[in-house]
């Protein structure tokens, strides 16, 4: 099997599913529980909750554990509405992640005004004109840090001081930059991630809130980690969870370079061919290459791929079902590009071999298609 789809999700790194059994079977207590082995419990996650704030630059109490990204992203957009209803403007983007579009679409129908800040000739974020955006009411801007589907990478930090400068609170899913791009977070008020994205279980992951700033929980009922999340705290899920990120941590430069090199040696490769287009560009982190294969139909290119063990997506997992990549449009405003794209999501554990591979597959199919 060769996969390159580490973008829509990784496998398990083998320290953290250890890591996950040993706690699932050694502190299985409730962590809410007044005897001796809930509070154990308890100091685990306290422990955990400590590393896991101490790598991302924030305060412990500023870390929120929940199931998914998804679930993070739904928290801050409702729940911010909610703590500060009397603002009804929000700023995103055409390129956000399904759970952003999806969330600002609820509130667009509850009478929200929803703008999205144009993107300049290099697929980043015009700055100028989210100033222009930005007005007294204004709830929240939410714009991603690294798109999924081109791998660019957004100016999160003069984004979070923009918007301090106008009073506005910033936030931003930071799922596809955790890794596998450096970023600081001082400017940033709310940070969505998800621990599936970098080599740990699928059904946990965090949400950053700083201190400052409010958020009503979604969900209620019940004592929890923190206030702004009721369930039973999901010990193991969190371990898991922080042992994936100090890897991450650990290993990211060696990781940057190898896949730098992978990358490069892939652009290489297939940027001679006829009707390929690399739509990623200098400003794109090296883990995700989209390139177009024009005049192709998606659906049957990944089947050919498919047929040879090979497997890479054509547009984000969770973009539901449009006719073309959105984040690819919005760049290139070439509609044909954005109907042929694919996005070929590379790894520390892929290798030049199976870059070949692939390569191979492609140059077929522009020769018999």
């Amino acid at each position: 099997m060769i996969y390159f789809d580490y973008s829509a999700t990784t496998p398990i790194h083998p320290d953290v599913l250890e890591i996950y059994t040993r706690y699932e079977r050694e502190f299985f207590a409730n962590a809410n529980s007044s005897h001796a082995l809930g509070q154990k419990t308890q100091r685990v996650i306290d422990e955990q909750l400590g590393i896991m704030s101490n790598l991302l630059g924030i305060q412990p109490n500023e870390l929120i554990i929940t199931s998914s990204a998804v679930e993070s992203n739904n928290t801050v957009l409702k729940g911010v509405a909610l703590k500060y209803p009397n603002k009804k403007h929000i700023i995103s983007s055409s390129i956000e992640h399904a759970s952003i579009i999806g969330a600002i679409s609820f509130l667009e129908h509850q009478g929200y005004e929803i703008d999205f800040v144009n993107l300049d000739e290099n697929g980043r974020f015009d700055l100028k004109h989210l100033e222009s955006l930005l007005r007294e009411d204004t709830l929240l801007v939410t714009l991603i840090a690294v798109d999924s589907e081109t791998g660019i990478r957004q100016p999160i930090e003069e984004i979070g001081q923009l918007c301090h400068k106008h009073q506005v609170l910033f936030h931003s899913d930071i799922t596809q930059a955790v890794g596998k791009s450096k970023f600081d977070l001082s400017n940033v008020d709310y940070a969505s991630f998800s621990a599936h994205k970098i080599y740990g279980p699928k059904g946990v992951a965090g949400l950053i809130k700083k201190e400052n700033v409010g958020l009503i929980p979604l969900l209620h009922g019940g004592h929890s980690i923190t206030a702004y999340r009721a369930s039973t705290p999901q010990t193991a899920l969190v371990c898991a969870l922080s042992k994936a990120l100090q890897i991450a941590y650990e290993t990211y430069e060696d990781r940057f370079t190898y896949v730098s090199q992978l990358k490069d040696y892939l652009i290489k490769k297939v940027s001679h061919l006829d009707r390929v287009v690399i739509n990623s560009n200098h400003y794109s982190i090296p883990f995700i290459v989209n390139v177009s294969i024009l005049d192709t139909r998606p659906e049957e290119i990944l089947e050919v791929f498919s047929n040879e063990d090979c497997y890479l997506s054509s547009k984000s997992a969770c973009s539901g079902q449009e006719e073309f990549s959105n984040s690819v449009f919005a760049i290139t405003k070439d509609k044909q590009r954005a109907q042929s794209s694919y996005r070929i999501s590379l790894s520390h554990l892929s290798t030049q071999s199976e870059i070949d591979t692939l390569v191979s597959v492609i140059e077929r199919i522009v020769h018999e298609s």
